[in-house]
């Protein structure tokens, strides 16, 4: 049980972690082992950062922080048509 507890702390503390490693909030992201830092403008500013590494990768922030895009829709559902039973 104390294994459990202690196991489960080092998980959460792993999570906090990640989401601290996100640090800033410009449109590009430079992607690496340590996290995402987006301080950069445009997507030609991150990749000359980048240089010639390979474990790094330049994302949009919404990349960077998990969006997908998919949102909620615009409008409401359609209703379901209503029988009346004769």
């Amino acid at each position: 049980m104390r294994t459990l507890v202690v196991l489960t702390i080092m998980l959460l503390c792993t999570l906090t972690e990640i989401a601290v490693a996100q640090t800033g909030n410009a449109p590009f992201c430079l992607q690496t082992s340590g996290g995402a830092k987006c301080v950069y403008m445009t997507m030609g500013d991150c990749e000359r950062a980048r240089g010639d590494s390979s474990v790094a990768q330049c994302i949009t922030q919404a990349d960077a922080h998990g969006a997908t895009g998919l949102g909620k829709p615009l409008g409401s559902p359609p209703a379901a048509p209503t029988y009346e039973a004769r």
